[in-house]
């Protein structure tokens, strides 16, 4: 609007051409009438010029506008380069607005069923890279106009100046690049659009087990199916280091194995060792009652679109290697859009995941009992804390711990009896592709509450046969005496080779890490202050401040006031050579020393240890490097014996802040990658001793 208000109005050039031959003509005859000196008022401030001079900016005019040239084209521009500019900025905003209505009808139709969410997301995932790209369209093309709308007054100059020349020049940068920008948007959806959806497998540290191998395993699971009507899984994997779960994406299992295509159920062995056969059935009937709603297949098609539409944002947004820029203004209300449209589906996809993990529940209070789901919960949200240390002391020490995971967690259990799942009811179990609802609504929607006896079940320390029952393992000391019906292969000593075989690897990788940390800041790193040009400004002007003052000194007039003067300059420049010294002497001492234990600052004979240092906080300004300590409000700070130039101590935010001169750019990110480096060292150290590793 305010560029339509300064645009003049388009008028016919026919009319124009004679309303300037008019005034040339008036001006001739005035000329004529009065000389070449006469003057004529040109604006309301009544400012006057001569009229040769009007005659002759009107005649350039009317070459102009008679041949079509820059001043009439520009001044016919104008009016319309403000109007596209209001009508895309309308056009936007009607678009945001119609965009905003529609995925909100999305959203509450989603709610309706899982199909309806799956077939709504999907439409709205194919509607919504033009519609972004539209947006983005609008959004440029009102920009480029309203830029160069601002160039056409620039370019009716008869004389260019450079500043005009430099306005002109950086306002059709600035169109081009958003004339490119746009395009790259267009470009970037359309190879966005052109990626095809990948769904990319699970990877799972695990054994698959056949019939053949574990018949009773399988016979067990097949009592399950038979009173749940689903489908037997195509696939059965047991492992250490999951929950229970069922899936039909790809899944991969850590040894590089693929698993063939179809419905993969996943049996965590170190729960399944202290549960009972009812409540393993019940958990399996769970999972398995997924494949009854075409649940895994619904998970299967919404990952991949909704991946396809996180990608589509991106793109939209300037890829995934783009940093931030001043465009994103303009890009932000299209990626905006997008990430609207995912928040519009949260509601439906939390809802229809509570649903559906409600009714799987369900299924399992039909294979056996709701008591046997509900004791299942309780009992998995008891033994899940033992289970999750015993799983971090295998990985963490990366061989395998007496026994292995199984033992471990059945001495923890002995040691420290279960933890009550009563204090942990607001809990969501694990799950690699999903989430549950929490514990207490779970229990509620079976119609159980966690009674003492339930509870007490749940903590009842005990294990169980059910493993070495399924031929998953042997028999030992921790296990127990073998069932009859054991198979003789141990699955859990390949299983504990595995995670041990990985632990072992990651670990490696974890020490070479970090002995990679401490070498790099073995060796002390003394910082001194750049004072080198400092200490060259004050020498020139101590030597200025002397020259000027013996000048004055000796040839000013005794009489005057002029001696006093030289001697105030003299005594300047003897302040300056005290200035000298404290620079030269401040160079000869680092200000800081970095050390694989601490700062010292200023030659303290107190050690600042890292452990006294809760945070970092570095600032340049004006060669200036500032570092801002935050102290631990139990320690003391070091006295330091400087002034307050060099360093100062707030008492209220317990905070040491150290100054160093000529500090900026690369130097100063050195000096803060040396300090960063040798904390991280130092806790590195600490690390690698509690790993039993001697550092370097």
């Amino acid at each position: 609007m305010w560029q339509w208000s300064r645009a003049d109005a388009p008028v016919d050039a026919q009319e124009q051409i004679k309303e300037y031959q008019s005034v040339i003509a008036e001006l001739d005859a005035l000329i004529a009438r009065k000389g070449f000196g006469v003057t004529v008022t040109v604006n309301d401030n009544g400012k006057k010029v001569l009229a040769a001079r009007v005659r002759s900016e009107y005649q350039k005019e009317l070459a102009d506008l008679q041949a079509g040239g820059l001043h009439s084209t520009s001044r016919h521009l104008q009016p319309w380069l403000a109007l596209c500019t209001m009508v895309f900025s309308v056009l936007a905003l009607a678009w945001s607005a119609l965009g905003v209505v529609y995925q909100k009808r999305l959203g509450r139709k989603a709610m309706e069923s899982r199909a309806i969410l799956l077939a709504t997301f999907q439409k709205g995932r194919k509607l919504l890279p033009p519609y972004m790209v539209i947006m983005v369209v609008l959004l440029f093309g009102g920009a480029i106009p309203m830029l160069v709308y601002e160039i056409m007054p620039i370019l009716r100059h008869s004389n260019y100046s450079k500043g005009d020349m430099k306005i002109m020049l950086l306002l059709s940068g600035v169109a081009l690049f958003l004339l490119y920008s746009g395009v790259k948007v267009l470009w970037d959806v359309w190879k966005a659009s052109r990626t095809p959806l990948v769904n990319e497998p699970i990877e799972v540290m695990g054994q698959s087990v056949t019939r053949a191998q574990v018949p009773e395993l399988w016979a067990f699971v097949d009592r399950v199916v038979s009173h749940t009507g689903a489908g037997t899984p195509d696939a059965i994997v047991v492992g250490l280091n999951e929950g229970f779960f069922v899936t039909e994406h790809p899944v991969k299992l850590r040894n590089g194995d693929l698993l063939p295509k179809g419905r993969v159920l996943y049996l965590p062995l170190p729960y399944m060792a202290f549960m009972s056969a009812a409540e393993v059935a019940a958990v399996i009937g769970h999972e398995l009652g997924h494949f009854i709603g075409e649940d895994t297949l619904y998970s299967q098609h919404f990952s991949p679109i909704y991946s396809a539409t996180v990608n589509h944002i991106v793109a939209v947004a300037g890829g995934a290697d783009h940093e931030e820029s001043w465009l994103d203004v303009l890009r932000r209300p299209a990626t905006l859009f997008g990430e609207m449209f995912l928040d519009s589906f949260h509601e439906a996809v939390s809802y229809w995941s509570r649903q559906r993990e409600l009714a799987a529940d369900a299924v399992g209070a039909k294979v056996t009992h709701p008591i046997a789901v509900a004791s299942s919960l309780l009992r998995i949200t008891a033994l899940e804390p033992h289970v999750s240390l015993a799983l971090h002391e295998n990985w963490d020490q990366g061989r395998a711990v007496e026994g292995g995971v199984l033992a471990h967690v059945r001495r923890l259990v002995q040691a420290h009896g279960m933890v009550d799942p009563s204090e942990h009811l607001q809990n969501r179990q694990s799950h690699p592709t999903d989430s549950h609802p929490e514990l207490a609504v779970r229990l509620e929607a079976l119609g159980q509450s966690a009674t003492p006896a339930l509870i007490a079940r749940a903590m009842d320390p005990r294990p169980g046969t059910l493993l070495q029952e399924l031929g998953l393992e042997a028999a030992s000391e921790e296990a127990g005496p073998v069932s009859p019906h054991a198979a003789a292969p141990d699955v859990t000593s390949a299983l504990q080779q595995e995670l041990s075989g990985a632990a072992a690897s990651a670990r490696a990788e974890k020490i070479e890490e970090l002995s990679g940390m401490v070498q790099d800041a073995r060796e002390p790193k003394a910082i001194f202050d750049r004072t080198t040009k400092m200490f060259v400004m004050v020498l020139f002007f101590t030597l200025v401040l002397f020259a000027i003052g013996i000048a004055v000194q000796f040839t000013g007039n005794p009489k005057a006031d002029t001696r006093w003067i030289g001697l105030g300059l003299c005594a300047l420049g003897l302040g300056g050579i005290v200035w000298l010294v404290y620079l030269r002497k401040r160079k000869m001492h680092p200000a800081l020393v970095i050390e694989q234990k601490g700062l010292r600052l200023f030659d303290s004979p107190e050690l600042l240890a890292w452990e006294a240092i809760d945070d970092f906080d570095f600032t340049e300004t004006s060669h200036m490097f500032i570092i801002k300590l935050s102290l631990d409000r139990q320690v003391t700070p070091p006295d330091l014996k400087v002034s307050k130039l060099r360093a100062s101590f707030n008492k209220r935010s317990h905070e040491l802040t150290v100054n160093l001169i000529g500090f900026d750019g690369k130097r100063a990110q050195q000096v803060a990658q040396d300090m960063m480096g040798a904390w991280r060292a130092h806790y590195a150290v600490q690390e690698l001793v509690r790993m039993g590793v001697h550092a370097p």
